[in-house]
């Protein structure tokens, strides 16, 4: 979790660009603009760049960890049991 460098609160939330300056800093870099909520300082801070490349997984299985099974009535009704 990103935390303010001045005051160490947590609540630091992306923030708009301001300039013609600012949108070419952000187009060139990964990198965006954040303030703190706390003390009212601004900053950037680096951007989450995601993997080009992945494991070779379904949105099922990273969803819950398991290979996707639908679940049958049986099972569902030995749920509400317990």
């Amino acid at each position: 979790m990103r935390t303010c460098p001045l005051c160490g609160s947590a609540r630091i939330y992306p923030s708009r660009l301001r300039s013609l300056a600012e949108r070419a800093r952000r187009v060139f870099s990964e990198k965006q603009p954040y303030r703190c909520h706390a003390c009212n300082h601004r900053g950037w801070y680096l951007v989450y760049v995601p993997l080009t490349e992945g494991p070779d997984a379904s949105p099922d299985d990273l969803r819950t960890g398991l290979s996707s099974k639908p679940i049958t009535s049986e099972e569902l009704e030995g749920l509400d049991k317990e």
